[in-house]
């Protein structure tokens, strides 16, 4: 059986850890490394615990006339910049994910020790490659988009011993809402009992996009993953799904603000719930005054809210623990009826 949880960079992520939110790079750098590095350093401060870059030899990739081959030649870039970027990334502090589509650009992540690997959903059905990437003895987080489910399973047999993760969603830009489907997150999860993750593409531009990553891990997402470009208005590569640094920003505050509410014991546990309840709560009070020396009635009781600053008396579904007593002294009426009022 595989870990539940296991260590991506400098923190764990899986069960009873905090959602892992990974900035997705793509090919929004539009073949600059000096682009490349700014997003790393707006990565950083937009609150991402990872950054993850697609490393890939375009005429490893695709057909010499294959319709997008000019833009795929015009985003790669060299080994030497890459080295650089993954260098920087490393000495960021943040942890260095890599998705490469070939052998030559998986050498040159695993000589920049880079952290951990994605395969991309078109290399499911790759079985050298993959085995390949775990060979590396790095975490493998596996993209389950549009994937025989029969081919996730041979993929983590080939992966080997080291662990791994399942990313559900798939590469539409933007995915339709209606196509997510968050409740596949949990059931990949109890299917395989592995640590899953949320390939996020909607719309960059919309609002949904902002609450969609703290929906998932309301659904048990252990990592999410989401696209960002410096400005969107530029319409560049893969700028469809991507958020702003902003909006980035404001995505991770309502995630973290997901992950609080979901709290971590019974509700009616927690402090808050307990001083209100406290506030609120009626207890047993004398209706009337009551001699001493009499028995108590149900028509002698009222239920109140009580002073707070004072310990309260006995809740109405214990009426029965008074009725039928004698007062041991006179009980004035709204006094809270206590134990060592009665017989």
């Amino acid at each position: 059986m595989r870990p539940a949880t296991f260590a991506l960079g400098s923190r764990t992520i899986g069960e009873g850890q905090p959602c892992f939110v990974l900035a997705e790079v793509a090919s929004a750098h539009g073949g600059e490394a000096d682009r490349a590095l700014k997003m790393l350093e707006s990565a950083f401060k937009m609150g991402a615990d990872g950054i993850k870059f697609q490393l890939f030899r375009s005429d490893l990739l695709v057909v010499r006339r294959h319709p997008g081959r000019k833009d795929f030649d015009q985003i790669e870039l060299s080994e030497k910049e890459w080295r650089k970027v993954l260098r920087e990334a490393k000495a960021s502090g943040l942890t260095v994910l890599v998705e490469p589509f070939d052998l030559p650009s998986l050498r040159v992540a695993q000589d920049e020790s880079t952290d951990a690997y994605k395969v991309h959903s078109t290399d499911m059905e790759n079985p050298e490659f993959i085995r390949a990437v775990g060979a590396t003895g790095r975490p493998v987080l596996f993209a389950t988009g549009g994937v025989p489910e029969d081919a996730v399973r041979e993929a983590l047999e080939l992966a080997g011993a080291v662990p791994v993760g399942l990313l559900h969603g798939f590469q539409t830009f933007p995915t339709p809402i209606e196509e997510i489907r968050f409740r596949e997150l949990a059931a990949w999860k109890e299917r395989y009992r592995v640590p899953v993750g949320f390939l996020d593409h909607t719309d960059g531009g919309s609002a949904f996009a902002l609450l969609a990553p703290a929906l998932a891990v309301s659904y048990g997402a252990d990592l999410v993953e989401k696209h960002f470009t410096l400005d969107r208005s530029e319409k560049g590569y893969d700028y469809q799904s991507s958020l702003s640094p902003e909006d980035f920003y404001r995505m991770v505050e309502l995630l973290r603000q997901a992950e609080r509410a979901q709290g971590d014991g019974p509700a009616a546990a927690s402090d808050g719930a307990q001083r209100y309840h406290r506030l609120m709560a009626r207890s047993i009070v004398a209706g009337q005054l009551i001699p001493r020396g009499e028995v108590l009635t149900a028509e002698m009781l009222a239920f109140k809210r009580t002073d707070v600053r004072f310990e309260p008396g006995y809740p109405p579904r214990e009426a029965h623990r008074v009725i039928g007593r004698r007062a041991t002294r006179p009980i004035q009426a709204d006094e809270t009826i206590r134990e060592e009022m009665l017989e």
